[in-house]
């Protein structure tokens, strides 16, 4: 079996704005024994007409529900059966606390965060539902861990778990690419500290969206862009399903 597959990914061709060259497809090699897959946030979400202030607040469940089903099942099926390992980003243990003082808090700071809650995110409406369906989140049924897989809820304990198996580039799949997969705890700007590639499916992935950028997936499309000239690559799961399965002949 081949130690490394070929794949075409998606790059961003960022400098030299005066020849717009903007997107490019390019073919690389890329390395199937120091390559993972990280499975992040892939929560189950409610069911059509359950707790619909918690998807009211997290839009992007629909979206969830239909990449859980369509796109997670055919792509994890070909990551395994090419022995790439796959980690898993449950959100679900809670961070270790630092032994620091919490920061002083006044009434002002108590009244600031209050607005928030009610006029920002999540909503006085959808209060109630959303910290239920915090309460009560699981894992989506296509993205369990197999028995073999390992999990990490820190920077720290994905960092110690990529030593272990020789891992230097992090392909993330789950939700929501411009939000936990960026910024929650091993997520792509703590990974990249390290010095990691961290790269995405395009097609395994959703993103918070404004009222805004609804219309167009305008969050998920600069999330990619961020992701190729900031992170890695852009993979699309065609292409990647594919390439796994050449390697494996």
């Amino acid at each position: 079996m081949s130690q490394t597959f070929q794949c075409t990914v998606d790059t961003y061709r960022q400098f030299d704005p005066a020849s717009q060259a903007g997107w490019q497809r390019q073919t690389l090699e890329f390395s199937r024994t120091n390559t993972a897959i990280v499975v992040m946030h892939a929560w189950q979400p409610p069911a059509p007409g359950d707790q619909p202030g918690w998807v009211r607040a997290v839009p992007y469940l629909t979206r969830a529900r239909h990449i859980l089903r369509q796109a997670f099942p055919p792509l994890l099926t070909a990551v395994r059966t090419a022995g790439l390992p796959v980690f898993h980003i449950t959100g679900q243990t809670p961070e270790p606390t630092l032994n620091l003082p919490s920061i002083p808090t006044d009434s002002t700071w108590e009244s600031l965060r209050a607005f928030r809650d009610q006029h920002v995110f999540p909503g006085t409406e959808n209060t109630t539902d959303f910290a239920a369906g915090l309460q009560k989140r699981t894992l989506a049924p296509e993205a369990l861990p197999l028995e073999n897989e390992a999990t990490a809820e820190t920077n720290e304990a994905l960092h110690r778990l990529c030593l272990q198996h020789q891992i230097n580039h992090l392909i993330y799949v789950g939700f929501a690419i411009n939000w936990c997969l960026l910024m929650s705890p091993g997520g792509m700007v703590e990974m990249k500290r390290y010095g990691y590639l961290c790269s995405t499916v395009a097609e395994a992935t959703a993103a918070v969206e404004s009222r805004e950028s609804s219309p167009l997936q305008g969050e998920y499309h600069q999330a990619l862009w961020r992701t190729a000239v900031e992170f890695g690559f852009v993979f699309h799961d065609r292409d990647l399903i594919a390439a796994l399965a050449s390697t494996s002949r």
